[in-house]
């Protein structure tokens, strides 16, 4: 199997997303210490400040977005691409600008992540959407692993957050009872996980693998039927790294001899106990990206 040690680059959408999050997160915070304030005349007259400063560059925006429009085919061509730009998206909904319904953008945001969470084997369905908090239902494979089921979740949660910004919180039904994100997980108290860079994953032939590390973590990608599996490197029969060992018709096999489904969450046919542990994997603008979490980022060695 070919080797590729790599560290994350985000590209420049990302990072300026990143640093529109941060820079959101601390005017929350900022808000929060007035709030605390106990001269309640200067508080009133913050947040007077504040809806005055945000209507003002509403205004602004909603006014550029209307002279976009009228610039004819060239400038609906630019509109769409705002709207669906990951910085400029929050923008408008804190201004309540954006065009497309909450609804509409999770039901998309679920159809693009549907392909990745098939070729493990599940699935995922809308049930509801009541007051900005919507139910989702895991199906499939992915019901059957605790860590499965948490892998597919976190991409889920990723394709989600990234579309609706404005969601308050999911529930996701048909998760085993391990599983710590069954319950509604609002944002706030939702563990954010380190999106990393996979270089040279997309140049991977069929039935053929890589290693790669992502801080101290070693993982092994792999491409099956035209799908790519992100796990963790070691067998956990025997501990041995599994990139040393054979990909052969979706059967992932370490040095000694065990095995495991690709297709399905890493799972051993030969004991249903044990299976592979596997991380988040999603294509975007073809940039193959693996969620970590940031403490097993920094203190595992996998």
């Amino acid at each position: 199997m070919a080797h590729n040690g790599n560290e994350s680059d985000s590209g420049s959408a990302e990072e300026k997303l990143d640093a529109l999050n941060r820079a959101g997160s601390r005017i929350q915070e900022l808000v929060g210490q007035i709030d605390a304030l106990p001269n309640s005349p200067a508080r009133v007259l913050f947040q007077e400040c504040l809806e005055s400063v945000l209507a003002f560059y509403g205004h602004g925006l909603e006014r550029i977005l209307e002279l976009i429009v009228k610039a004819g085919p060239d400038g609906q061509k630019i509109y769409d691409d705002l709207i669906h730009d990951k910085v400029v998206c929050g923008l408008l909904l804190i201004h309540d600008l954006h065009p497309v319904d909450i609804e509409t953008r999770l039901r998309d945001a679920l159809n693009k992540v549907r392909p990745y969470l098939e070729s493990h084997g599940g699935n995922v369905e809308l049930i509801g959407l009541t007051n900005d908090v919507a139910r989702l239902r895991l199906q499939g494979t992915c019901k059957s692993c605790a860590s499965s089921t948490v892998t597919l979740e976190l991409a889920i949660r990723h394709a989600i957050e990234e579309a609706c910004p404005d969601l308050i919180g999911f529930e996701v039904e048909g998760a085993p009872a391990q599983s710590t994100e069954a319950a509604v997980a609002p944002k706030t108290q939702r563990a954010t996980p380190d999106w990393i860079v996979i270089d040279n994953a997309l140049q991977l032939g069929n039935e053929a693998g890589m290693s790669v590390r992502a801080g101290a973590l070693r993982l092994i990608v792999c491409r099956v039927n035209g799908s790519l599996y992100a796990y963790r490197n070691n067998c956990p029969a025997c501990n041995m790294p599994l990139n040393a060992g054979t990909l052969d018709r979706g059967l992932l096999r370490c040095g000694l001899g065990h095995q495991y489904e690709v297709r399905q969450a890493g799972r051993c046919p030969d004991n249903p106990n044990v299976h592979l542990d596997p991380f988040p994997l999603l294509i975007r603008d073809d940039v193959v990206k693996v969620a970590v979490a940031r403490e097993i980022r920094g203190s595992m060695a996998g």
